[in-house]
Parts: C-alpha cells; structure tokens; sequence
C-alpha cells in the first residue's frame, strides 16, 4: 500500500532544484544588469548632445530597447545622444544580440578562468543547442561569424553611403546599422525620412539588399547557419533547418506580394506614388524587416490597415529560437501548423518530413503561444484602459515591443509614465522568451511522485 504521507513528507525534506529555472533566472538577472549598466551610462550629460541628461525613465526605455535588440524610441537617437550614447546604443545592441552567456564565457576563457558544467549547460541552452561537446568552440564560431558578417555588411554599407557623406561619417554610419540590422535591433541615425542618406538606400537595391540579407542571416539563429556551414561536407541538414529556411522564405515572399497588392492595387497609400521597381524592393524589405528587425525606409502610420495588419502577424511570429529574432519563433508555429495537420489527416502521432515529432515539443510550442497571445492581449487591455486611444495602434505598439521589432505607428513618445513601464517589461519579456520566465517564476522545486489516471474532456 502506498503512503502519501511519506511520499509528501520526502518531496518537502529534499527539495531538488531545476535546473533549468536556475538558468532561467540568470538570464533574466544577466539581462537585466546590462539594462540598469547601459541605463546609468545613457544617463550621463557626456551621453547626450548640448548641456544636461534625458530623465531616468527616457535612458531606462532606450537602454531596454537596445538591449532587447527591439528599436522602440522615446526619443529621436540621432537628435539626442552624442557619439559616446550612440557607442553605448551600439555595444548594448551587440551584447543583446549575441547574448551575454556567451560574451562572458568567452571573456572567462580570455583571461584563463575555467568554464564550469553548469556554464555549459547554460551556454548550450543559450545557444539552442542540444549537445554540450564542443559547445565552448561553438562559441568562439558564434562571435567569430557575428563579427564576420557584420564586417561584410558594413562594408557593403559603405560603398553606398560614400556616395553620400564623408568618408568617415560613412565609417560609423556602416558599422552601425550593420550591427543593427544583422542584431535585428531596428535602431538607426537617419534624421527623418527625407534624410539624404535615407532617400539614397531606399533607391539603392544594393543598400536594400545588404540590410536584408544581414537581417534574414541573423533571424536564422545559430543551429540553422552551423548545419549551413557544414552542409557541404556532411551534406545533410537537420529537422530544425529543413523547417526554418522553407519557413522564411514562405513569409518573404507572401508578405512582399500581400504588401504590393494593398499598397498599389487596392489602397494606394505609401509606395502607390513611387516607380514600380521601388515599390517592389521596398514592399520585399518591410516583409523582411517586419520579422522583428523594424528599420523603418517609409512610415509605418503611411501604410494601409491591411499593410499594417500583416506586418502585426508578422512581427508576431518573428524569428528563429537562439537568434537575433524575437517573436513567438518560426518553429513554435511551424509545429501547431504541423500538429494541426497531422491531427486532421487523422494520424497517432505528429510527423513532418518523414519524422516524430515528441509530445513536449508539441506541448512547448502550444504554450509559447498560449503564453504569449495573453500576455499581448493583456497589455494592450492595460494600454487602452491608460491612454483612451485607438485599439489597433496600441496594440501595434505592444506586439512589436514583444517581438523585439521596433515598428511603431507613431505613438512611442506620446505613452504616459505607466504605459512606457509596461512596454519596457514586454520588451524584456519578449527577449528572453515566454517560456523562459515562465520556468523561472514557477520555481519547479520539487518532483512529484505521485500520477493520477487520464480522464478525456470535450475539445471543441
């Protein structure tokens, strides 16, 4: 016979700490001590331009966003700060995008300090990946790739922007918004849209085509650009890749062409007065940058409703897990979809692309999604209860700082005290992900011995 009361009486005397919640809450810890750092830093006079400092809240807000890799601006950033805030801006970009796990591992190789287990282990959940041998050396790739790439794309930039502006000016220019692009951080130094170096790249498709590429390159995540690198050699891809890039490129292309239709043949509105060739490439470059990137070439406010409706959808679904991308991820959809499909060709199991997928992917994926659609709907309650205004840009406003995006409609700055608080914590919560806080603030600490029989409910 069996004794609950013993059962219970030992699950309370040795509570056994998860791991993964203990992780977690490093994260959550990690992240918010760069935000509080590069809050201090943005709130120095040196940082801004003229005499005095932006208020605590202003500095607090574009430090999140900058660390969150999101673009959501209280203030205009080429306006305001000076060359050492837009340094800080540049270095709290880098560090949100590749993520701190990794830079201070890699620091504690630097200077001769040995890498624990359990930094390991965080290290490979960091990076999404599930085997922990030779996770340090994939690190080292991640930073050596990160800075690679964003290297190529600044100097792409440059040969553009030279045209344009000074040698120098043209330097710093290309070496931030390639680190802001390939970081999907949406934070630029154009001076409003009819700024001379604006005007250039969005009648440049090279300009175009570089920001997008660094863009797509870093929504892909660090599995998908490994199994890449190494395809032809082993030639052969994993399940996570075999669904991200058919996936990204599904969403380019559909929301290019939804894009093109409400734009020129039903509405007209932002791109309906521009050369066709423009149209295109732009329409191709909202669809791209809408997955959680946000550098804005045309106002958002321009764009028609069921322009702005797909770029909701879109910023909703974001990325790939471990990377640049927020969002609820590709593969979260990606699996539902799936999971729904199997489920009505009447399968046992879900199976995609001659494989299993297990039952706690599948269940990961619906609370991802579960937890973030109420988290949105939440917030942008709270948001028309504070601010008394149209529902749609609030929620516009809100979705895009969950996804890490930084499209806004226009209404950053006008949010009240509270309505901005509530923005920063979507924007931190969209960064380190739903599950993650999730884990950390339920603090498994026990667990349980005891099952109870299955019992079907009604669904539908």
């Amino acid at each position: 016979m069996i004794n609950y009361r013993q059962i219970r009486q030992y699950t309370l005397e040795n509570p056994k700490k998860s791991p993964s919640a203990l992780g977690a809450k490093i994260l959550i810890l990690g992240f918010a001590a760069i935000i509080l750092i590069g809050s201090f830093l943005l709130a120095l006079p040196v940082a801004t331009q003229g005499p005095g400092s932006i208020s605590w809240l202003d500095a607090l807000f574009t430090s999140t966003s900058a660390t969150t890799v999101t673009g959501l601006a209280v203030v205009s950033t080429e306006a305001t700060f000076s060359l050492f805030g837009e340094i800080v801006i540049l270095l709290l970009m880098q560090v949100g995008g590749m993520g701190f796990i990794i830079l201070s591992i890699v620091l504690f190789r630097l200077i001769g300090r040995h890498v624990t287990f359990y930094e390991r282990s965080l290290l490979r959940q960091n990076l999404g990946v599930e085997e922990g041998h030779g996770v340090i050396r994939l690190a080292w790739r991640v930073i050596q790739i990160t800075l690679m790439i964003e290297f190529i794309g600044a100097i792409l930039l440059f040969t553009q922007w030279v045209q344009v502006m000074d040698w120098d000016k043209a330097i710093y220019y290309s070496i931030f918004h390639s680190v802001s692009a390939f970081c999907n951080a949406g934070f630029d130094l154009f001076h409003g849209f009819d700024d001379p170096v604006m005007v250039a790249t969005r009648n440049s498709p090279i300009s175009i085509i570089v920001l997008s590429l660094l863009i797509t390159i870093g929504t892909l995540g660090v599995t998908v650009i490994y199994d890449l690198i190494h395809w032809p050699a082993e030639r052969r891809l994993s399940l996570h890749t075999r669904l991200i890039l058919p996936f990204t490129i599904i969403l380019t292309i559909l929301g290019t062409f939804l894009i093109m239709i409400d734009e020129t043949f039903v509405q007209g509105h932002a791109l309906s007065l521009l050369p066709t060739g423009e149209q295109w490439w732009l329409a191709f470059f909202t669809a791209v940058s809408s997955r959680t990137a946000g550098i804005t070439l045309i106002p958002m406010a321009d764009l028609g409703e069921a322009s702005q409706f797909i770029i909701v959808i879109w910023m909703f679904i974001g990325g790939a897990p471990a990377s640049m991308g927020g969002g609820v991820g590709l593969t979260t959809v990606a699996v539902v979809l799936i999971t729904l499909v199997s489920n009505v060709r009447g399968h046992d199991d879900v199976r995609v692309l001659k494989r299993s997928l297990p039952l706690e992917t599948v269940t990961k994926a619906v609370a991802i999604l579960t937890v973030s659609t109420i988290l949105v709907v939440v917030v942008t309650v709270l948001l028309a209860l504070l601010e008394q205004g149209h529902i749609f840009p609030l929620g516009f406003e809100v979705i895009s700082a969950f996804s890490n995006t930084g499209y806004s409609l226009g209404i950053t700055s006008d949010l009240s005290l509270v309505s901005r608080l509530l923005i920063i914590f979507t924007m931190f919560w969209g960064r380190l992900g739903p599950l993650t806080l999730v884990v950390a603030l339920a603090q498994r600490h026990r667990q349980s011995l005891v099952y109870f029989p299955e019992e079907k409910i009604i669904i539908g």
